[in-house]
């Protein structure tokens, strides 16, 4: 869900933003006013918790005012989604502040079209009679002026009531809403900003969370290669899931060679609640046989379930391996085999494990360096955005955004590439024949590669014909 903005400020000043917001590019920004309190310098505390309890995760809040944000409001505030913005004059919002204060020392009383509006409103406040209102203003004030906002209305009559009731002349000056809608644009850009500074920092925290969960079952493989104890090899597979997953509980429950029992190996996560929705399966397998089957209970992110099986399924063929290796050591030594053949045996399923190493060194060496371009290119520009983010036209900032775009396009398809190797080295994989255009995969390597052919200025030309078409399966090809 799209993160929104709650812009709060008070009813004087709301007809004003209502016009602007409503006539801008403001989509993500939604308006909530509180009543005008200027008298009582603070705002009112339960309106203020109606306010800031708009502060949750998809939300945040700025809060607009001037007198009625008192210091102990705006520090004892708790919602670390909440902004106070603390005007010297509300009006600010409308004129610069040189420009009040210029009229407020020649005497001018300062009303806009949003504060007539509430005109009965306001006179009911104050509490004075006609005569006791003309005495007070007469005595500290020559004038009132109008900051014409031009918002839809006509504000005459109620500005000749209040001059009536005031005893003081009246004049109007326009001046639209075009300070206004600058200053809120130039808050909601800021916002905006620092938003997608936020969801660039979790896509990159992300993609290295997950270059370092895979590394470090791949490091497994070295561990795993001189071991012939099936025990050993399952205590090593308890303690990764429980590195990765931190569940409340793993089971393992063991196939074929005679072995029925279940071992249960319980983590330092306890009194967690269990569910379908917290809960997976890892089948270790190898040449179609499933060894045995570890069923993970209570993970502590159920909403990164769905990466948790992806990961289970490089976990089933690494471990399944190593375990066939282990049962067939196991079976040697109780057949009382010869030496030699032992040895045979052994040596073979060493090199199918160091094979695999080989294979898995030079994969992520290719994997590392095609990583390299994108992940580099999402650096550069995101540190660009960052450090100059207002040196930039917004056309230049579209298309470091397509950029950023582009590169984690690369990222995720290089990474799925790596999922697709890992499950290709399966000896259950099964090919599914189809067919389909030898120009579409062809194309869809060029545009992986892209980001990498265009920092080397190289020239990739696609000299196949438009209409080969080929039966068979597009993952192995």
């Amino acid at each position: 869900m799209d993160k929104k903005l709650v812009l709060s400020a008070c009813n004087f000043l709301i007809p004003e933003l209502t016009q602007v917001i409503n006539s801008g590019n403001y989509s993500d920004v939604q308006l909530i006013s509180f009543s005008a309190n200027c008298a009582l310098n603070s705002i009112d505390k339960n309106m203020l918790s109606d306010i800031t309890s708009k502060s949750v995760s998809d939300i945040d809040v700025i809060v607009c005012g001037n007198r009625c944000l008192s210091k102990e409001i705006v520090e004892n505030q708790n919602f670390s989604n909440v902004q106070f913005v603390k005007f010297e004059q509300c009006f600010e919002l409308i004129i610069n502040s040189e420009t009040i204060y210029h009229f407020a020392k020649q005497g001018c009383y300062i009303v806009t079209n949003g504060w007539l509006r509430n005109l009965k409103r306001n006179i009911q406040h104050w509490g004075f009679d006609r005569e006791t209102a003309r005495s007070f203003f007469q005595e500290s004030m020559k004038s009132i002026l109008l900051l014409d906002t031009k918002i839809p209305g006509d504000y005459t009559q109620n500005l000749a009531e209040l001059s009536d009731y005031m005893g003081l002349p009246y004049e109007i000056i326009p001046v639209g809403l075009s300070h206004c809608e600058k200053y809120i644009d130039n808050l909601v850009i800021n916002w905006r900003r620092e938003n997608e500074k936020k969801i660039l920092s979790r896509k990159l925290s992300l993609i290295s969370k997950q270059n370092a969960d895979y590394k470090l079952i791949f490091d497994q493989l070295e561990i795993l290669v001189l071991k012939t104890n099936e025990a050993e090899i399952v205590q090593i597979a308890f303690t990764l899931i429980n590195i990765l997953f931190a569940p409340s509980k793993i089971t393992y429950k063991p196939y074929s060679n005679n072995q029925n029992e279940t071992i249960d190996f319980k983590s330092f996560i306890i009194n967690y609640e269990l569910n379908s929705e917290n809960t997976f399966a890892i089948e270790i397998n190898h040449s179609q046989e499933t060894l045995g089957i570890f069923e993970v209970k209570g993970i502590q992110f159920p909403q990164f379930k769905a990466q948790y099986e992806e990961m289970g399924n490089v976990i089933s063929q690494i471990f399944g391996m190593a375990m066939a290796n282990a049962r067939k050591y196991s079976e040697l030594e109780h057949s009382k085999l010869i030496i030699s053949d032992r040895e045979s045996e052994l040596q073979k399923s060493t090199i199918q494990l160091s094979e695999l190493i080989a294979t898995k060194d030079k994969f992520f060496s290719i994997i590392a360096h095609d990583l390299k371009g994108p992940i580099g290119n999402y650096k550069i520009f995101s540190e660009m955005l960052y450090h100059e983010y207002d040196d930039f036209s917004e056309e230049e900032r579209r298309s470091f955004l397509s950029h950023l775009k582009d590169s984690s396009n690369s990222i995720y398809k290089l990474l799925e590439n790596l999922l697709e190797w890992s499950k290709l080295q399966s000896d259950n994989t099964i090919l599914v024949s189809q067919e389909f255009n030898l120009n579409k995969i062809v194309n869809s390597i060029f545009k992986l590669l892209k980001l990498s052919i265009d920092n080397k200025k190289i020239t990739f030309i696609n000299n196949l014909q438009k209409d080969i078409n080929l039966t068979t399966d597009p993952n192995f090809l």
